[in-house]
């Protein structure tokens, strides 16, 4: 994995008043890395007004400021608490993101110093709930590519460590994990590796690591003591689908280690595509295949679209069969 080197920065005033915002800001002015001061990370109208064929470009960018509110969201799927982070949005460049649904062009990587404000706010959380329960940390950002930047998710990791009743879990496309293998975690937390056939990930998942390297980094995890996951994800229901997904979990099967696989658990998502991804798409990369198949979809809320259940009923099925197969010790979290 590549570091990111961001060819602007953007930043809020009040970054200067944190260590970390003044050690970037130097960082990157030592770069000759344009540095441009903004009034909120969140409105930007000069990169709001930018047409859809500058997404590319755009996702070059780096902007730094302040999460505004941390409120912690319950959910029933990955975690019982989603936690908003140090981070949002992404410097890959994958077709189907639906952070493109949420924030359109204005979907790059924004990084937040007040992390420790963050922290206490879920160590609130965890006081007044009073038993165990897991947290996401990166709900809408990639904590492993945010952490090859600002080394949060490791501090993260460590403070998770300290805490009882808590377990952080986190997803990742990214390999770059070598920092967080001496990281102090106590088995406190969880890492997922979302994973897709070679095919898919060359050819949608730009930007992102390879699959080959995605399992090293689970298997170096597994080995620093973290419990792992697979996040299958998302399921693209592509010509010979059923070929490509199971060589997937052939490579799977040989790769991962023994007793990786024998404590495996999985979650397993079928595509969402949105109308704003089909249309950025088609003008900031105009060769990237179209992943929007009406044959195929229906629409799911305003401006989403999902597989039909003529299509979904039989490509779970399949895939079912094949994690019974390849990983039988596996447990299946969810499947939607």
């Amino acid at each position: 994995m590549k570091p990111f080197v961001p060819t602007r920065v953007y930043f809020e005033e009040i970054v200067k008043e944190y260590a970390q915002g003044k050690e970037l800001l130097d960082k990157y002015e030592k770069m000759n890395i344009p540095i441009i001061p903004i009034k909120a990370h969140h409105r930007i109208e000069e990169l709001r007004k930018r047409p859809n064929k500058e997404f590319t470009k755009m996702k070059k960018y780096l902007i730094l400021g302040t999460r505004k509110t941390v409120r912690l969201t319950p959910n029933d799927k990955s975690a019982d608490f989603i936690v908003p982070f140090t981070s949002s949005g992404c410097t890959a460049l994958c077709l189907y993101c639906y952070l493109v649904c949420h924030f359109n062009t204005n979907s790059y990587l924004r990084i937040f110093m007040n992390r420790d404000e963050m922290i206490e706010k879920v160590k609130k959380t965890i006081k007044k709930v009073g038993e165990h329960k897991v947290y996401e940390l990166g709900c809408n950002s990639d904590m492993v590519l945010e952490n090859t930047i600002t080394g949060n998710l490791k501090w993260a990791i460590e403070e998770f460590g300290k805490l009882e009743n808590a377990t952080a879990t986190f997803a990742t496309k990214f390999d770059a994990v070598d920092d967080l293998l001496d990281a102090k975690h106590n088995g406190h937390t969880q890492m997922r590796i979302s994973i897709n056939p070679k095919e898919i990930i060359n050819k949608v998942e730009f930007g992102t690591s390879s699959l080959k390297e995605r399992l090293t980094a689970a298997n170096k995890m597994f080995e620093a003591g973290y419990k792992i996951g697979l996040n299958i994800a998302p399921i693209i229901l592509e010509k010979d689908f059923e070929i490509i997904y199971e060589n997937m979990f052939k490579e799977v099967s040989n790769y991962l280690l023994p007793k990786l696989k024998s404590q495996l658990f999985i979650e397993v998502i079928f595509m969402t595509y949105g109308s704003a991804n089909f249309y950025i798409n088609g003008e900031s990369m105009p060769k990237a295949i179209n992943l929007l198949d009406k044959s195929k979809m229906r629409p799911k809320g305003p401006g989403k679209y999902t597989y039909r259940n003529e299509y979904r009923r039989p490509a779970e099925k399949i895939i079912k069969g094949y994690i019974e197969k390849y990983l039988p010790d596996a447990t299946i979290s969810y499947i939607v």
